[in-house]
């Protein structure tokens, strides 16, 4: 299973801070794909990650601690690590 590390903008509608999502060993899904997988278990989750089909300026995507070039069209394996990491910001 893929592990999701869920940032906490939408850890409310998660309740936690990683979640599995399963991939069978044999196979990869993209990462808008996991995406997907997470918005049906997790209503809204794309919804405050993506904008306009892709993801909303400033939030990047890690696979396998590598960041993904592709964003969305990222491969994501059975025992990958995922993290999107939202833009940081203060002052």
């Amino acid at each position: 299973m893929a592990r999701v590390h869920i940032p906490a903008l939408v850890q409310d509608l998660t309740h936690q801070d990683v979640v599995d999502v399963e991939i069978p060993p044999d196979q990869s899904l993209t990462v808008g794909q996991v995406l997907e997988r997470l918005d049906a278990r997790f209503p809204g989750i794309a919804g405050r990650l993506l904008s306009g089909g892709d993801l909303l300026p400033g939030i990047a995507v890690f696979v396998d601690g590598e960041q993904g070039l592709m964003k969305l069209k990222e491969k994501v394996r059975s025992a990958s690590e995922l993290h999107f990491l939202p833009p940081i910001v203060g002052g």
